[in-house]
């Protein structure tokens, strides 16, 4: 493992007399013709530091040296900050470095491909508004390049002699002070190992965010997730070397600034990867998911620059989320394809009843229907997918069995019982109420989990991701949860997805997301249908399949329509009495 680490700020400066070198960035200066940027960076012993390449494409001249290398325009350079070189008055020592190269992390591209799938012109990289920073370029991910080196290119600096010599680093052990250890910590004599990343992993994004407005009041703020999937380049990672050298989406909030800074596990303090810029949509939809490099992915990259011990890798379990049920419980989440809409569903029965959001269907049903008989317009296909961790099926054949038309957004699927692999149909039954009330209950604060296919469509073929949050509040009626709020992150995609405990149980529907008042998505604030709510009348329709217990669903009491139509109480003022004025 790779203790021996610290995050720092990284500004690059360069000649930009029209501005144009500042286009998809969210904060910049610009003055006396040369523009300033900062970002964020990991230095690893007494002289190198790696930051994401994105920081620095602006100031990259156009043509390739007459060596084949990418190299920074005249008039350009970098500075790093350490903390420790921040004195009590906010005095800065910031310390030159050289670029020593520009290298891919590579695999890098090839993941981001399967993410995009066939629809890259709707996601673009950095944080402008419409358009990506320069060098994220997705129509040229074939081949890495200088059009593409804002994405997964690493830049390597190294601290000129003098600064490296004058007693100004202060590199940090597990994010503790070292003063004595300034030897280049991949090149000591001691192996370490590198732990294989696991989904549902803590982790640590390092970095100084917004730092260039006050580095030294900015400078290494944090945030915390896990890791919510990881994105082989090719395919599903079989091996502990592959899902090493797999991409990583984590659920941990990500600000400006803070691209090219450390990610660490939480148990360990040990490094685990780099974070890239942040992928976003072009149509506005919030993508609150961050993209790491792997830590085995870095060291491959800088290997040829510094020396590196063999490293044996170190497979790594966490219980809590890579038990058998949490396991169970993303292969039984499944994705669900009306239209050119999806959406998530989840497997409640060995006989393939899936159940969803009535609210994916409303726009695609006929006229005529009754939705406890529900029937799609003419042209309108409906279709499932399922995974398991050798391949996916894609089932055509689907019988959408019931609609609701209430409060409850619950929707109903059956898919043939002969349509599983190999025998391979993951399910979570929904538990009686008896089963329900043997559980931990579900209470301001409880630890969730948010599993579904939000974000990345069916273009895609990536696996469910899981993101973490809070219980915020369990809104009740009579006594009984009608309505779970969630801070997991959820995005489009994430309908009828499902709410799990920290044993991977299943406690809530996803129905969607707050928003404010101009409709913009709050992925941190979610509603989901608790199981007490509708597991009685969905578990008597899987005993005789007689829709009668279906139609139940459309009846909820008036409070709870009001509770899940965020009907309140308008505020009655006694009006204010006018006072004759004086002349």
């Amino acid at each position: 493992m790779i203790q021996n680490w610290t995050s720092v700020c990284v500004r690059c400066h360069g000649p930009d007399e029209t501005g144009s070198k500042t286009e998809g960035r969210a904060f910049f200066h610009n003055e006396a013709g040369y523009s300033t940027f900062t970002a964020s960076g990991i230095a690893l012993g007494s002289n190198l530091v790696v930051t994401s390449a994105s920081l620095l494409r602006p100031f990259l001249l156009d043509k390739l040296s007459s060596y084949g290398e990418m190299v920074l325009s005249p008039n350009s350079g970098v500075d790093i900050l350490f903390e420790s070189n921040i004195d009590d008055d906010g005095g800065e020592s910031w310390i030159n470095a050289d670029l020593v190269a520009v290298v891919e992390a590579e695999g890098m591209l090839s993941s981001i491909r399967r993410l995009t799938g066939h629809d890259s012109s709707m996601w673009v990289f950095g944080w402008g508004t419409n358009k990506g920073q320069l060098g994220t370029d997705l129509s040229s991910i074939h081949r890495f390049s200088l059009r593409n080196v804002g994405i997964s290119g690493l830049a390597i600096l190294r601290l000129k002699p003098n600064a490296s010599q004058s007693g100004l680093l202060d590199i940090k052990s597990n994010g503790s002070t070292n003063d004595d250890e300034t030897e280049a910590v991949l090149g000591n004599e001691r192996s370490y190992q590198l732990s294989v990343p696991t989904i549902g992993k803590r982790l640590t994004l390092h970095g100084s965010g917004f730092g260039l407005i006050a580095p030294s009041v900015l400078i290494n703020n944090i945030s915390q997730g896990i890791v919510a999937n990881i994105i082989h380049p090719h395919r599903a990672a079989r091996r502990a070397d592959e899902q090493a050298n797999s991409l990583m989406l984590t659920d941990a909030k990500f600000l400006p600034g803070m691209e090219g800074g450390a990610v660490s596990w939480d148990e360990t303090g040990e490094l685990a990867g780099l974070s890239m810029l942040p992928i976003r949509r072009t149509d506005g939809e919030p993508v609150d998911i961050s993209l790491v490099i792997p830590v085995a992915c870095i060291v491959a990259a800088i290997s040829p620059y510094i020396t590196i011990p063999r490293q044996p890798l170190q497979p790594d379990h966490i219980a809590a989320l890579n038990s058998s049920s949490f396991i169970n419980a993303r292969q039984a989440v499944v994705m669900v394809q009306v239209g050119q809409t999806w959406a998530s569903g989840v497997v409640i029965s060995k006989s393939g009843h899936i159940l969803t959001n009535a609210h994916v269907f409303t726009s695609f049903l006929d006229n005529i229907s009754n939705r406890t008989w529900p029937n799609l317009r003419s042209g309108i296909s409906l279709r499932v997918r399922i995974d398991s961790p050798q391949q996916q099926l894609w089932v055509d054949d689907c019988e959408l069995v019931f609609v609701s038309e209430s409060c409850w957004d619950v929707a109903l699927i059956k898919i043939p019982e002969t349509c599983v692999l190999n025998g391979f149909l993951p399910y979570l039954p929904l538990r009686t109420p008896e089963e329900i009330s043997r559980m931990k209950p579900i209470v301001k604060g409880t630890p969730l989990f948010a599993i579904g296919h939000g974000i990345f469509g069916p273009s895609s073929g990536i696996l469910p991701l899981i993101t973490s949050g809070i219980c915020s509040k369990v809104v009740t009626h009579a006594n009984k949860p009608v309505m779970l709020l969630s801070s997991a992150p959820v995005h489009r995609g994430n309908s009828g997805g499902v709410l799990v405990n920290t044993d991977g149980q299943f406690v809530g529907l996803v129905t969607g997301n707050g928003k404010t008042s101009t409709g913009r998505t709050i992925t941190h604030l979610n509603f989901a249908i608790p199981l007490d709510a509708i597991t009685v009348a969905v578990n008597a329709y899987l005993l005789d399949e007689d829709r009668k217990w279906l139609d139940r669903l459309n009846t909820p009491p008036i409070r709870v329509d009001d509770i899940w139509s965020l009907r309140g109480n308008t505020p009655v003022w006694d009006p204010i009495e006018k006072v004759p004025s004086k002349l």
